[in-house]
């Protein structure tokens, strides 16, 4: 098995992830958000701009992520460090809510809320440099596999 697909098809079947951020202070936060990737394994969800992760991230844009795939034994698991920003392309916001909507059966009102700025929430995206597939089922040798991009 190759590990980049391994690490796409996690990601793709995942429905939770861990976002990590950090304030100047040099405190770090985790929170969990649903999500939705795209083709170049970008990370997309929706957080109200107040929560403290989003403060941090506009402050801060260096974040890490971690889905967890499997979590009984053997593990599966990804990890992911990049940059985090608010998506402002209409375009782009269309895209990313079809799957959105499919995958989780909310946010059908996102788009048109999002075009007309009535929106409390914002859509944020994770363009991630480098992902780590921790996989004890598929790599048990060396189960820590490093895809940077």
């Amino acid at each position: 098995m190759d590990p980049k697909q391994q690490i796409v098809r996690c990601l793709q079947q995942g429905t939770v992830m861990q976002l990590a951020s950090a304030s100047g202070e040099n405190r770090p936060w985790v929170c969990t958000v649903y999500f939705v990737t795209d083709e170049e394994c970008r990370l997309y969800w929706l957080s109200l701009p107040n929560e403290r992760h989003s403060r941090e991230l506009e402050a801060h844009s260096r974040a890490a992520i971690a889905v967890a795939y499997k979590t009984d034994q053997p593990v599966i698991g990804v990890q992911g460090e990049g940059v985090v920003s608010k998506v402002e392309d209409p375009k782009i916001v269309k895209r990313v809510m079809g799957p959105y909507i499919e995958k989780y059966g909310s946010g059908s009102r996102f788009y048109d809320n999002f075009v007309q700025k009535t929106n409390k929430h914002h859509m944020y995206v994770f363009t991630p440099e480098r992902f780590q597939l921790f996989d004890e089922v598929n790599f048990s040798e060396d189960n820590k596999q490093t895809w940077i991009l």
